[in-house]
């Protein structure tokens, strides 16, 4: 298949780790939306999550690499890590574009929370425009939360964008493979488990297990570089 033609989903994230959630939203997604492939692209240095990321984004990198291993239509670009400066995804997008060509289809993957941020970004109604924008539910946020949390202000900023709702189990192939201009935004339900980076880094620190929850790579390499360990940041 030429570059020309492929349909590429992009999930960008600061997977601190990265864990079973993550893969289940792609997995739909991938097969929903009949793409060639998900990448994964760790953020070095995301501009609004700095203090918050334990692991170093090489360890990040590493996680998200041993948990897409075994699956053939998931990758990992360290696409931000070998860019200088903050990690913006705007910048991501423009060199995806580069690289398939403009008459790919590119979807943006991110969850809820981040994009009731999205007007903070930066460029974000460039953003909107580089990339079919997919946003998912996590555990603790609704997808109804979106278009009635943006103000006008938020709304005037990103464009003044559409809003579409779709079930997961409602996508046909037509759908799936729909092109409208300007693009809606995909405020996508899938199966949402209920697993939170946060939640797995407190596990670790108290000694807990975190099987089930992240990859059993994932969890080994966790335990053999001492991440998340009480008093330890992962470097």
């Amino acid at each position: 298949m030429s570059a020309a033609t492929m349909r590429i989903g992009v999930m960008g994230g600061t997977f601190d780790p990265i864990h079973l959630g993550h893969l289940r939203a792609a997995e739909e997604i991938y097969w929903a939306f009949e793409l060639d492939r998900i990448t994964f692209v760790p953020a070095a240095r995301p501009p609004h999550k700095e203090e918050e990321f334990e692991a170093s984004a090489l360890h990040r990198y590493e996680m998200v690499s041993l948990a897409t291993v075994y699956t053939p239509y998931f990758s990992v670009s360290p696409i931000e890590l070998s860019r200088p400066g903050r990690s913006y995804s705007v910048e991501t997008l423009r060199e995806f574009r580069k690289l398939y060509g403009e008459e790919s289809v590119i979807y943006f993957i991110m969850g809820v929370d981040a994009f009731l941020d999205i007007a903070t970004w930066k460029e974000a109604r460039e953003l909107l425009a580089l990339a079919q924008v997919i946003v998912t539910a996590r555990p603790g946020w609704r997808l109804d939360e979106v278009e009635r949390s943006m103000t006008s202000e938020h709304r005037q900023l990103l464009g003044n964008p559409r809003f579409e709702y779709v079930n997961i189990s409602d996508i046909t192939r037509e759908t799936a493979k729909a092109h409208h201009e300007p693009r809606p935004v995909l405020l996508v339900e899938v199966v949402s488990l209920d697993i939170s980076s946060s939640e797995i880094r407190q596990l670790v620190k108290e000694g807990r297990s975190i099987r089930y929850l992240v990859a059993d790579t994932v969890a080994a390499y966790i335990g053999k570089n001492r991440l998340y360990h009480s008093g330890r940041k992962g470097q």
